[in-house]
């Protein structure tokens, strides 16, 4: 059986690891509990995904208000419509 894929701070396991996973059962836990870094990631990469929502719908919004000649940016005002 192979071992676990521990390495914590450099001390390794020697354990089994637990079947189709790559750690033992005393380290399994640490892996995959909740808060842990891929917990966040996850949390992290869905509010990626909201923002981005919301900058797409901005985006459509600024659009269609330029569409219809509203000035969204002040480019008239600032004088940066030559540039």
């Amino acid at each position: 059986m192979e071992k676990c894929c521990w390495i914590g701070d450099g001390e390794g396991c020697t354990h089994d690891r637990v079947p189709e996973k790559s750690y033992c059962l005393e380290h399994l836990w640490r892996v995959y509990k909740q808060g842990t870094a891929r917990a966040r990631r996850k949390k992290e990469l869905q509010t990626v995904d909201k923002v981005r929502i919301v900058e797409e719908l901005l985006n459509d919004a600024i659009a269609e208000l330029e569409a219809e000649g509203y000035d969204c940016y002040a480019e008239r005002e600032l004088g940066l419509e030559q540039l």
